[in-house]
């Protein structure tokens, strides 16, 4: 009898690496693009420029990379912040934390439908901007955001499902 638990984990680690090195492949490639057009424009590289990652394993077992920071190919000056989903099913809740320091609460802007997420927030020098896909359906008429020494949270309930698409129709 051949044991496949271990052979399945090899196989997984090593999907997951080989999709880590896709990962840094791109990263290379558009940090080499973005050094090569600031230099022939004098552009980005005449001022501060952020760029990171946030690496974790999502709720699927995957590896899970977000980048935040300044996009080099956007001339508008937003940076992306870095941000986290909390999903909470027993509770019925998906939280998103951002962390945008350096701006006030009155220069936040957010926009939500049922899937994504849009915050700007602006404020002294700092500009930022964030698309976010949402991992769950929300009821975006629940959101409630509270912000407090640098860090944005906005809560949604989670859209009932049971009901998706369902409407009564009258007979005339």
């Amino acid at each position: 009898m051949v044991d496949n638990t271990n052979e399945d984990r090899r196989r997984n680690l090593r999907d997951m690496l080989d999709e880590l090195d896709r990962y840094f492949e791109e990263l290379e490639r558009d940090i080499q693009e973005a050094v090569r057009g600031a230099l022939a424009e004098g552009g980005i590289l005449a001022r501060p420029f952020v760029a990171g990652f946030s690496m974790k394993v999502g709720p699927e077992g995957r590896p899970s990379i977000e980048f935040f920071g300044d996009d080099p190919q956007a001339n508008d000056g937003y940076r992306s912040p870095i941000h986290e989903q909390i999903l909470d099913e027993k509770q019925g809740t998906l939280k998103l934390v951002f962390d945008i320091p350096g701006v006030e609460k009155e220069g936040i802007q957010i926009s939500a439908t049922e899937s994504s997420v849009l915050v700007t927030a602006e404020g002294g020098n700092r500009k930022y901007k964030s698309e976010v896909r949402l991992r769950s359906e929300v009821d975006p008429d629940t959101g409630k955001a509270e912000y407090r020494n640098g860090v944005l949270e906005i809560s949604f309930s989670l859209r009932d499902k049971a009901n998706k698409g369902y409407r009564r129709v009258s007979v005339v």
